[in-house]
């Protein structure tokens, strides 16, 4: 958005005539510029509001910046503190909301989400200008990663809103509670978020709020609600959506202002209040994805305020039945309801009276399918049911599933259904025939899945009205349609056509459909057909298409007319045994192919006969995947190298190749690894893969994997010694052959590599004995984070015993006890400034560490298994209270002697106390048989955010003191004794971790 589109316009305007002295005058103008950053143009826009909307603008400051948000979250929200309260009655206007909100967004105060056209954002400098609007009234918690950090808060509050972090403590709220006029708690949940905790005991403190109006928990790990929620007796806007609450407490009920109730995404919600008669006020209960609700409370019906209610689940027996939605009237968007086996009685579903809800836009009809293979349902009385659940004309989306009728009502389809766009068929298990559709006017989505029991698709399925049926469909979806055989053309040969504007066709598992499918499709973009085994695809005018994926299918035949060369930038193939497919008639036709996969060709010994062929069918091809190819052996089947030169000008746009589960491939192209636009390669489970071509990488190329290649002997030394080399990330695992990774360094440019489970590697560079081709002096590598893990053969890291200062993290270990130690992880460990993460496991000796010790700077430190770097350094009273930098330390089976963490002065190995270092964030400790309990000094560590007890079976006793207060994060596991002690349900330690957030505890 650009500066000038945020000043006022004036045809919205209603004061943009009046003097300019007015503007001039504003008290606005009179901030110093060091206490106001908003530019003069933004502050002229703001001064245009009316005082109603100079308010509502400003409670947009709660909101971060970059934050998404729809129209009605707002609007629920302004109708919750007040806003937008009607003068005479006292009730809040939606209307005006949306009136507000329109102004706003036409003033350039609220602007389209560039990731969803139901989603709007604010410019960072319309944020700026809310948070300038908004004094001491709002305020926006930011983010701190200190644990410790207590936050202070004006009297004056009264609006708060913060981003949750992952575990959110009492410290973070201490002084809010104080703040005895709060009218608005909100968190703040970013789209990648995941879900946070919230402390126990945090809960308790804010519901002595009492003047809340807006409340959210949204996103939190939270299982109950207390009682005492029902005190928040203003309240008028509850959102729990995202929580993992199970039931709904009682005392909700008394919340006599509530508006809205958000209950999304509840996944573990089975019960409402079975009263909800208090709530007269309701407007909105939204609970779509509820899964696990067991049906209405019985009289929600009364609550006749409603105009949301996205999921009915209907009661068995005397539950709540369809007639509680008859005075429901004013219900409007989505509706779902579930659970209709229940419905005995045809009367009830025609008192439901859905065809009078002329405001739904969405309608869900669901039968749930049986689990246990019983077949109680009636089948007669299901159709009955469905005939009587008619719903208005203006629907817009339906969906039916689970439908046990073995037909459709008449009215399915009618085409006085004009503003329908939107119909499922799901899991209809009994009807043999799909109703007459094809004449819906408006329809641009059909998906029919689970129908097992239709045969044919003929011309009951287009109706009889329609001289072209279909007429604006775009995608179509047929799946697990079992017994589906036959898709007969619409009057074949009559010059009547349907799907004119078919963009999408997806048929997935339909293994018993037969010949083909409506062959002229002129708009169809995309095709997707799996699974279909007895189908013949015949691609004969699909002047559009752009991508076609296939696999499983009888044929694949192209016969793409001479007019049209067709538009493919992606083709996948699978299951290609008998695919006419990489033949002379395709080449010509693929001058926009982007992306190729190949999948299951079973009889294959190469792709192309020749690279001449390889590049007429990929000009512009920029990714390549080859897999499950069990024959394959080569790319091409004769390599022409004096048109290797050629090969890669005309092939510079291929940046990715992937090659998966070709056991018969024993060789690349020498040219296939020297296309230059070529950044990344993938080599997985190529078991006969014995070597690779002697070339030096391309320029561009980033990112090798190679994995389970068990007959790779070795890597190029050319790949090794290119000066013009980018590689920078290399892994390799399970290839089992290797011996060593260079001949005498690695490539310059590496900065990561991975070497995992390569059972006969000794070394990563061996340049002793070893004939290098390169002559070129030894230069130091600049490698920044390595990883060794169970290369049981390693005996030394590199040849020159030395280990690159630029190393920032390094992993090395976990080799089996029987074999021979690795002793030359090289000495001067402790003078490598740059490193931050150190993992020492099992198998690894470091005779230099007890002279020189480890680096100070550490940040973290992990030893895994390893009983004598561990002793070394907790003996003689070395610890770690040197590691002034270390956030994380990670002990795991390191100890059968120790019972008490950290160890006490009167420990014989010590005669000191352990001390460990005040900067600790994280502490891991495991594998300590016979550790009995956590020693005071632990409460001193005062930064202590997350602490991990595990497969410890003694112990059983924590400090007298507790736990450290800044402890956000507990998990406790294999410990049955310290467990018992923790149960809420009166364990001896529960009041002691009530201030932690994240309390898991594994049994």
């Amino acid at each position: 958005m650009s500066r000038t589109s945020l000043l006022p316009h004036d045809s919205t305007s209603s004061q943009s005539h009046e003097p300019r002295t007015n503007v001039l005058s504003c008290k606005i103008w009179d901030l110093p510029e060091e206490r106001c950053d908003i530019i003069p143009a933004l502050r002229v826009s703001y001064y245009y509001l009316s005082a109603p909307l100079k308010q509502c603008f400003a409670y947009c400051s709660l909101f971060p910046k970059d934050y998404e948000f729809e129209e009605e979250e707002i609007i629920l929200l302004w109708c919750a503190v007040g806003l937008l309260d009607h003068g005479e009655s006292g009730n809040p206007s939606e209307d005006l909301g949306r009136k507000f909100f329109r102004e706003l967004r036409a003033r350039s105060f609220f602007q389209q989400s560039s990731n969803s056209i139901s989603r709007f954002v604010m410019h960072d400098l319309i944020n700026d200008l809310a948070q300038w609007a908004a004094g001491e009234i709002y305020f926006r918690m930011e983010y701190t990663s200190e644990v410790n950090k207590q936050q202070s808060f004006s009297e004056n509050l009264r609006h708060l809103s913060y981003i949750p972090e992952y575990c959110d403590g009492v410290k973070r709220f201490e002084d809010l509670y104080d703040i005895q006029h709060l009218r608005t708690f909100l968190p703040v949940t970013l789209s990648n978020s995941s879900r946070g905790h919230l402390a126990y005991s945090i809960l308790p403190k804010l519901f002595k709020l009492q003047r809340l109006r807006a409340f959210s928990l949204r996103g939190y790990h939270i299982f109950e609600l207390p009682d005492s929620i029902g005190d928040l007796r203003y309240l008028r806007y509850l959102n729990l959506s995202g929580t993992e609450i199970r039931t709904l407490p009682e005392s909700v009920n008394k919340l006599y202002n509530l508006h809205s109730l958000l209950l999304e995404d509840c996944d573990r919600l089975k019960k409402l209040c079975a009263d909800m008669g208090n709530l007269a006020k309701l407007h909105h209960l939204k609970n779509s994805n509820t899964k696990s609700l067991e049906e209405m409370p019985i009289g929600i019906g009364r609550l006749t305020s409603l105009q949301t209610l996205c999921n009915f689940v209907v009661g068995k027996g005397s539950g709540s039945g369809l007639r509680e939605l008859k005075l429901l009237t004013h219900l409007h968007g989505t509706l779902n309801i579930s659970k209709l086996e229940n419905v005995k009685d045809v009367g009830d579903a025609k008192e439901a009276q859905l065809d009078g809800k002329k405001n739904l836009r969405e309608l869900l009809l669901r039968w749930t399918l049986s689990t246990d293979g019983s077949s109680s349902r009636e089948a007669e009385i299901e159709k009955d049911v469905l005939n009587m659940l008619k719903p208005h004309e203006n629907l817009e989306q339906f969906c039916i599933s689970g439908y046990g009728g073995t037909k459709y009502p008449t009215w399915f389809g009618d085409s006085s259904f004009s503003n329908l766009v939107t119909l499922e068929f799901e899991n209809c298990d009994m009807c043999t025939a799909l109703p007459s559709v094809g004449q819906l006017p408006s329809l641009k989505h059909l998906a029919v899945c689970g129908m097992s029991r239709v045969k044919r698709l003929g011309s009951e399925f287009y109706g009889n009205d329609s001289p072209i049926p279909f007429l604006c469909l775009e995608t179509l979806r047929f799946e697990d349609m079992q017994e589906w055989e036959d898709w007969i053309p619409l009057r074949s040969g009559q010059g009547v056509e349907g799907f004119p504007k078919l963009r999408e066709l997806h048929i997935l598992r339909c293994s018993k459909l037969k010949g083909t499918f409506p062959e002229h499709l002129p708009a169809l973009e995309m095709l997707v057909i799996e699974g279909c085994e007895e189908l013949l695809v015949s691609v004969t005018s699909l002047p559009a298409l752009c991508k076609f994926i296939s696999g499983g299918c009888k044929k694949v035949v192209w016969k793409s007319a001479a007019g049209h060369p067709g538009s493919q930038n992606s083709v996948v193939c699978r299951d290609a045994s008998n695919q006419v497919f990489l033949a002379g008639p395709l080449k010509p036709r693929l001058p926009k192919l982007e992306e190729l996969e190949i999948n299951d060709m079973k009889e294959h010994t190469y792709i192309w006969k020749s690279h001449n062929e390889l590049l007429q069918d990929s000009c512009s091809l920029r990714r390549l995947t080859i897999t499950k190819c069990h024959k394959l052996q080569s790319l091409v089947a004769e390599e022409e190298k004096d048109q290797q030169q050629q090969l890669c000008e005309l092939s510079s746009r291929l940046e990715y190749l992937r090659l998966s589960y070709c056991e018969g491939l024993v060789k690349l192209p020498q040219s296939s690894l020297s296309l230059s636009s070529l950044r990344e390669i993938e080599i997985y489970k190529c078991s006969s893969l014995v070597s690779f071509p002697e070339v030096a990488l391309p320029s561009k190329l980033k990112k090798i994997e190679i994995r389970e290649c068990d007959a790779l002997k070795s890597l190029p030394e050319a790949w090794m010694c290119g000066t013009n080399s980018s590689l920078e990330d290399m892994s390799i695992r399970q290839s089992h052959s290797l011996t060593y990774i260079a001949a005498v360094q690695l490539p310059l440019s590496l900065k990561n590599l991975l070497i995992h489970k390569c059972d006969n590697i000794r070394t990563l560079t061996v340049e002793e004995g070893i004939q290098s081709s390169s002559s070129r002096r030894y230069t130091s590598s600049l490698l920044e984070h390595l990883h060794i893990e169970s290369c049981p053969s390693l005996t030394c890291i590199f040849s020159k015993n030395e280990l690159p200062a630029t190393l920032e993290s390094l992993e090395v270990g976990n080799l089996p006890p029987s074999l021979k130690r690795l002793e030359a992880l090289p000495k001067g460990l402790h003078n490598l400034t740059s490193l931050q993460e150190l993992t020492i496991g099992r198998g690894v000796e470091l005779p230099s560490l007890k002279e020189d010790g480890l680096p100070t700077n550490l940040q973290s430190l992990t030893i895994e298994g390893n009983m004598e770097i561990w002793k070394s350094m907790i003996e003689r009273g070395r610890g770690f209270h040197r590691f002034s930098s270390l956030r994380q330390l990670t002990i795991i089976n390191c100890d059968d002697d120790m019972v008490s963490f950290p160890p006490k002065a009167d420990d014989k190995r010590l005669g000191t106390a352990l001390p460990l270092p005040a900067s600790l964030t994280s502490l891991w400790i495991s594998g300590f048989p016979n550790l009995e309990r956590l020693s005071s000094s632990i409460v001193d560590l005062q930064n202590l955010a997350s602490l991990y007890l595990g497969d410890c079976p003694k112990l059983k006793y924590f400090p007298e003191k507790g736990l450290p207060s800044s402890l956000l994060q507990l998990d406790i596991w294999g410990c049955p004794l310290i467990e018992e002690k923790c149960r809420k349900d009166g364990g001896q330690y529960w009041d002691l971790l009530t201030h932690i957030p994240d309390v898991t505890i594994y049994r």
